[in-house]
């Protein structure tokens, strides 16, 4: 008898957990959201555009295609422009899989503070994606269909994600940007995008940084700025660093980036606080524009060299900004960390000293050909 229930009772409960998912939505029904910008017009209304992915089932058996939607949408606050979308778009919108969320150069200006409070709150938002400002026309942005990937979100995530590629851009997710701008008196550095005219098709290009003070856009970083501002807040993973050559100091050598690791100390005395970044890289011999004499010496000459540079360019940026008092190298955390007290203009006073590593772990042996 025991056995007879619990086999009923077997069939019931594989009755009720295998009779599928109570709220599915055929797929045909849903657009799913890869990119989302923010933009305002000349009244000061917020436009939403949204880039949206069409899944479209084919004809042929076992075939799918998808076509590229871009939606405008206007209002007074960032929600009514998305709910102004939703009365001509008769599909369900799905933001799951937000690649990517993009100011206007124009809303970055006045203040992206008004669209912020929706991306936290609306539960299909997710905090991960990466954010940027546009430096541009974002009609222009939104007419996609770029060479690489006619998707602005997945092309700016893959740009992003291949910055291992290159040290040169400015790399932040949404929710690291929700988390330094908490305090209004802090300068946020935020990745800025263009578009790069080419040949054959414009292309989206990482362009330096979009500078935040108080959630509005104050000042641009650019790009041949920002391998030494990655350098300062520890953010190179790879890259590639170009040096003189010891013996031409003329021609140059390309090093590439294994990996760095950026160690701060700071220490207040003499009225001054004094910040000390230790950066240690290390690199691989790549190429030389002429021929070099490759030995123990040279190496060590051309490793010089390498830490010449770092100091030169940490030092250049960080006076830059220390004048302008835009602390975008965290100076403020690190002095109330250690002495457990705030200090909003310790920027003003704070006195940098770059101490560099840089070792040359490999070399490469050029082939022969003959």
């Amino acid at each position: 008898m025991r056995k007879k229930i619990t086999t009923i009772c077997s069939i019931i409960m594989c009755c009720v957990m295998l009779t599928g998912c109570f709220n599915y939505k055929d797929i045909d029904n849903v657009l799913f959201v890869t990119t989302v910008v923010f933009d305002i017009d000349d009244d000061n209304n917020v436009i939403t555009y949204l880039e949206v992915f069409q899944p479209i089932k084919s004809m042929v058996k076992g075939q799918q295609g998808q076509q590229r939607l871009v939606f405008r949408g206007t209002g007074k606050t960032a929600f009514e422009a998305l709910n102004d979308i939703n009365l001509h778009c008769s599909y369900e919108l799905n933001f799951t899989q937000v690649k990517a969320y993009i100011y206007s150069e124009k809303a970055a200006k006045k203040g992206i503070k008004p669209f912020v409070d929706l991306v936290r709150r609306r539960i299909q938002f997710y905090l991960r994606p990466y954010v940027a400002t546009f430096i541009g026309n974002v009609e222009e942005l939104m007419k996609g269909g770029f060479k690489e990937n006619e998707y602005v979100g997945f092309l700016l995530s893959q740009l992003i994600i291949n910055t291992g590629a290159s040290s040169r851009a400015v790399e932040i997710q949404y929710n690291d940007f929700l988390n330094k701008r908490i305090n209004s008196d802090r300068s946020v550095v935020m990745t800025a995008i263009d578009i790069r005219s080419a040949q054959n098709k414009n292309s989206v290009e990482l362009d330096g940084g979009a500078i935040f003070k108080n959630d509005k856009l104050i000042d641009k970083m650019d790009k041949s700025e920002t391998e030494a501002y990655n350098f300062m807040i520890g953010k190179v993973s790879s890259g590639s660093m170009e040096v003189l050559n010891p013996e031409t100091n003329r021609d140059f050598i390309s090093l590439w980036i294994l990996n760095s690791k950026t160690t701060t100390k700071g220490k207040f005395y003499g009225g001054k606080f004094h910040v000390k970044k230790i950066v240690n890289v290390k690199v691989a011999f790549l190429e030389s524009q002429s021929p070099i004499t490759y030995n123990k010496y040279m190496q060590k000459q051309i490793e010089q060299n390498a830490e010449k540079n770092i100091i030169n360019n940490c030092n250049k940026i960080f006076n830059k900004y220390k004048e302008k008092n835009e602390d975008i190298f965290n100076v403020r955390d690190v002095y109330e960390n250690i002495y457990k007290k705030g200090s909003p203009d310790i920027i003003k006073n704070t006195v940098i000293d770059i101490e560099p590593h840089v070792q040359i772990e490999r070399s490469g042996k050029a082939s022969t050909f003959k």
